[in-house]
């Protein structure tokens, strides 16, 4: 990747990384209205998408797979906005990642009740844990590049905090601790990251726009 970009260019992808997790939420709210019976507190969101679901092409296009391409276009400008693209990449090649595989599970619906079943349910659980767990590390990883860059410094501890509670929610929801309210406890623990991607797009828009100024 080149290591300077047209600022128009990167506000563009900032502002990918602001209406994606905005956009994904208003989604799965209206389907979850939409559809009957469905409980937003017991069920998970791939529920919305699964086979057989009334909207489960709304759910798997515009809310899965839309959401991943916004988050592979925002990891390119997050690098780029980050120490004016140098550092290490694996930062924002985890959001990239985490963005690739939310497109598969979109690709990849779930069985009715997201009970794995057939191939592609096994391969829709695959990649929801793959972009769970790239979106975990993501934070991590992108710690020493903020650092080293003064403009960035302030999220260092939120970076963190990120990470701890994120990893926390996960493994409550993982191991079942909860489970009536495991469709809640899904949309915590993936929503703690995705607020931390509406954060650091909104910190990388106004970085785009006073760089131009």
């Amino acid at each position: 990747m080149s290591e300077s970009q047209p600022d128009s260019t990167q506000r563009l992808l900032a502002i990918c990384g602001i209406i994606g997790p905005i956009f994904y939420t208003i989604v799965v709210i209206t389907l979850g209205l939409l559809q009957p019976g469905y409980n937003h507190v017991t069920q998970s969101m791939s529920e919305l998408g699964a086979v057989g679901a009334p909207n489960a092409i709304t759910m798997n296009i515009v809310g899965f797979f839309l959401l991943g391409l916004l988050m592979i276009a925002f990891a390119f400008g997050l690098h780029h906005g980050i120490s004016g693209g140098k550092g290490s990449k694996i930062g924002p090649a985890l959001v990239a990642v985490s963005g690739a595989a939310l497109v598969m599970t979109g690709i990849f619906p779930c069985d009715p009740g997201c009970v794995d079943v057939s191939m592609v349910g096994i391969m829709h659980s695959i990649f929801a844990m793959i972009a769970a767990l790239a979106m975990i590390l993501a934070p991590l990883s992108i710690f020493q590049r903020l650092k080293k860059d003064s403009r960035w410094q302030g999220y260092l501890v939120y970076s963190l905090v990120t990470v701890v509670v994120t990893l926390a929610l996960s493994a409550v929801y993982g191991f079942n601790v909860f489970e009536p309210w495991k469709g809640a406890l899904q949309r915590v623990s993936m929503g703690v990251p995705l607020l931390w991607v509406e954060v650091m797009a909104i910190r990388l828009l106004r970085l785009s726009i006073r760089s131009s100024a």
